[in-house]
C-alpha cells in the first residue's frame, strides 16, 4: 500500500521542503517536500540531506578517497566539498510534489 511504500523505515523519519534548483536533474525541485531517514548511513549515489559548513543542501552522496563530494543535479552548479564541516542529516528516501 501507499503508506508502507512512503514510509519503508525502522525508526524516525523528518520532511524538510526544497528551496533552489540545484537538484531539478533529479526531479527534486522548489518547494518539493523530501522525506528524510536520519538513521540511513549513505552510500555513493544516494541523495542526502546534509549541512555542509552550517548550510542545508541536498545533493548526491560521493566518497573518494577518504572525501566527501556532494554531488548536485544540475550543470549550473559546483560540486560541494565540506570545507570545515559536514553531517549527514540523512537519506532522502522519498519527494512529494503538490501541484497547486
Amino acid at each position: 500500500d501507499l503508506f508502507r511504500y512512503l514510509y519503508d523505515v525502522q525508526g524516525e523519519i523528518y520532511f524538510l521542503t526544497v528551496s533552489g534548483d540545484s537538484m531539478v536533474d533529479a526531479l527534486i525541485g522548489e518547494g518539493d517536500k523530501i522525506i528524510v531517514d536520519p538513521n540511513r548511513s549513505p552510500i555513493n549515489g544516494d541523495i542526502v540531506a546534509a549541512i555542509v559548513d552550517n548550510e542545508w543542501t541536498v545533493k548526491y552522496y560521493f566518497k573518494r578517497n577518504g572525501e566527501v563530494e556532494l554531488v548536485p543535479a544540475n550543470k549550473h552548479y559546483p560540486i560541494i566539498r565540506p570545507k570545515q564541516s559536514l553531517e549527514i542529516g540523512g537519506v532522502v528516501i522519498s519527494v512529494i510534489r503538490k501541484y497547486h
